[in-house]
C-alpha cells in the first residue's frame, strides 16, 4: 500500500506539490490527471526517492521507501531512457542486470512480453531503428521485466497508435489481475476510465478531486446534471484550456 501523508514539495519559491494525501491499496490502479506542470512527475520522482518531499511522509507497506523496496518497483519515465545503439535484447539485459536478473531470466521474460505485443522479430533490432511506438513498448517492457510489485507509468501511451494503445491497456489490466499496484498518468481520458480504480486530479500542485473513479462518475453533477465522462469533470474543475482528449 502506497501512502502519501500531507506531502508538499517546494522548489525555491515554487510549490510543485501542495499538501497532498492519498492511499493506494495493493492491487489497485491510480490515475493522476492534470495539465503539464501540474505536479504529476514530481509525485513520481518523490515516490522513487529521486527527490525528497519538503514536508510530509511517503511510505509503502508501512515503510519509508528505501533501496530494498525500490528493487520491487518498476518505472516507465515520460522521457525515454533507451540507449539507441543497443539492441532490444542488449538493453533488456542491461536493465535486467541492474535488478539482479540473470540473462536467462531476462530472455524468458522478454520473449513473453515481445510475444504479447507481436514484436518477436525485434529481439536483435537496434533501438535507433525502432518506430516511436515500438520504442515506447520496449520502454514499457523494460519497466516491468523484473516482475515488480509496484509500477509507475508516466504517460505510457505516448506515441502509440490506437491498436498498440489497446494492447498496452490489456497488458496493464493483466498486471492488475496479477495483483500489481499501478500508478500512472495519461492525457487520454479513455485510458483513465478503462484502467483506473482511483483518481487524483491535480492542478498547480493541489488536489482538486480524488477517490474511487466509478463513485465520482456516478455522483458528480454539473448544475444538477450528471456527467457522462471524466473529461467533463476535468473541464469543469480545471477549465477548457487543456491537452486532454
Amino acid at each position: 500500500m502506497l501512502e502519501f501523508e500531507n506531502v508538499t514539495k517546494q522548489f525555491d519559491t515554487v510549490t510543485a506539490v501542495d499538501n497532498i494525501s492519498f492511499v493506494l491499496k495493493n492491487g489497485s490502479v491510480l490515475g493522476i490527471v492534470g495539465r503539464n506542470g501540474s505536479g504529476k512527475s514530481t509525485i513520481f520522482r518523490m515516490i522513487l526517492n529521486l527527490i525528497e518531499p519538503t514536508e510530509g511522509k511517503i511510505s509503502f507497506d508501512g515503510e519509508k521507501i528505501n533501496d530494498a523496496l525500490l528493487n520491487h518497483f518498476g518505472y516507465l519515465p515520460e522521457e525515454g531512457s533507451l540507449l539507441p545503439s543497443f539492441s532490444v535484447l542488449d538493453i533488456c539485459e542491461y536493465y535486467g542486470a541492474l535488478k539482479l536478473m540473470s540473462k536467462e531470466e531476462v530472455l524468458i521474460n522478454l520473449k513473453k512480453w515481445l510475444s504479447k505485443f507481436h514484436m518477436e522479430d525485434l529481439l536483435f533490432t537496434k533501438i535507433k531503428k525502432l518506430s516511436k511506438g515500438n520504442r515506447q513498448k520496449i520502454q514499457f517492457i523494460v519497466s516491468i521485466l523484473h516482475n515488480p510489485d509496484f509500477i509507475i507509468l508516466d504517460e505510457p501511451f505516448s506515441g502509440l497508435d490506437p491498436v498498440s494503445a489497446t494492447e498496452l491497456e490489456q497488458a496493464i489490466l493483466q498486471l492488475k489481475e496479477n495483483g500489481k499496484t499501478i500508478i500512472f498518468s495519461s492525457h487520454v481520458m479513455n485510458h483513465i476510465e478503462n484502467l483506473c480504480d482511483e483518481i487524483l486530479l491535480i492542478n498547480h500542485g493541489k488536489a482538486l478531486l480524488q477517490g474511487n473513479l466509478q463513485n465520482i462518475l456516478q455522483n458528480y453533477k454539473i448544475e444538477n446534471t450528471p456527467v457522462t465522462s471524466f473529461n467533463e469533470i476535468f473541464i469543469h474543475e480545471v477549465g477548457e484550456e487543456n491537452e486532454l482528449h
